[in-house]
């Protein structure tokens, strides 16, 4: 695992946890249901998206608003590795 991709993983989770209360006494593993557990409403999904600008520079375009990019943990990860490469 890259250090970048260490890096993204775990301020990302500090985040979730820090801002949404159904993720912050949980461990976040690559399997853990953002959307589907109700955990991240769409607003959060705005939060999520300036957190990752303001903090790796990641500038979404409409086509990266896919659920798929945020459905677990996981793939929210890889999605930013993906973004950032």
């Amino acid at each position: 695992m890259s250090t970048e991709m260490i890096d993204i993983a775990e301020e990302t989770s500090a985040f979730l946890k820090g801002r949404f209360p159904a993720l912050a006494n949980q461990p976040l593993a690559a399997e853990t249901q953002l959307l589907a557990s109700g955990a991240i409403d769409s607003l959060g999904i705005l939060e999520l998206v300036t957190f990752l600008d303001e903090r790796f520079g990641i500038q979404l375009m409409d086509d990266d608003f896919d659920p798929a990019n945020f459905e677990t943990f996981g793939q929210l990860v890889a999605f930013a590795e993906r973004q950032r490469a």
